[in-house]
């Protein structure tokens, strides 16, 4: 009885803290709802207002210190601030810009299932970035997975960036993946499955509506 109760407890505990280290990453092709043009990393604390004006209504403060050392990381309260990518031991909370920024003020989506949106300052450029930014800039670093979700006909490497050329390879069990360059919507990636040979070739990363194939891995590979 005392073992059993013992069980229990460690499984409760582990309800409690297991959501408290996860980290949020997007893992399929319904993770994001609203693209916009991009990203902007925000920092640790950081208000949305209703307008790109300090005098505007607030719509939130947010500190995700605070939600990092909370148990409420996959609660409701986390989910008020939609984080594409939400990594706080790399320093990533990805949030998916609508339009241009104006004077170093981001209109961004804070509820990714409701598409609500607000503003935030921040005065550091280098925080925003396009889709083929962020690639650049995280996917050298850490690789990039697939998605989760996508069919056997999508996960296929091309000998050149048009699907009517020659196939390379169709991935059954991608396992890294790191690449070149990035030319529109196609990439050239090198790709190791369960049997570690490397294949290389032009895979279709964005599709023409700008939704996204594949994500950074935020995740250093071995």
């Amino acid at each position: 009885m005392k073992k059993f109760i013992l069980l229990v407890l460690f499984f409760i505990v582990e309800g409690i803290i297991l959501p408290v280290l996860a980290d949020v990453m997007p893992l399929s092709t319904k993770s994001i709802k609203y693209y916009g043009i991009g990203v902007v990393n925000v920092p640790k604390s950081y208000t949305v207002y209703q307008n790109p004006s300090f005098n505007s209504e607030v719509i939130r403060n947010v500190d995700y210190d605070l939600l990092k050392k909370s148990a409420i990381v996959r609660s409701t309260d986390m989910k008020k601030v939609s984080y594409i990518a939400y990594v706080p031991s790399n320093n990533i909370a990805l949030l998916t810009v609508d339009n241009n920024p104006e004077n170093n003020w981001y209109c961004v989506f804070i509820n990714q299932e409701t598409g609500e949106k607000g503003w935030i300052y921040n005065d550091n450029k280098d925080d925003f970035m396009t889709y083929r930014q962020l690639f650049y800039r995280y996917g050298k670093k850490y690789g990039l997975r697939f998605f989760n979700d996508l069919t056997k006909d999508e996960k296929v490497l091309y000998s050149k960036e048009d699907k009517s050329s020659q196939i390379v390879d169709e991935l059954s069990y991608p396992k890294y993946i790191t690449f070149t360059v990035i030319r529109g919507n196609w990439i050239l990636v090198s790709v190791n499955d369960m049997t570690k040979h490397a294949k290389v070739g032009w895979f279709n990363w964005r599709n023409d509506d700008g939704t996204l194939n594949m994500f950074p891995n935020f995740k250093e590979q071995p």
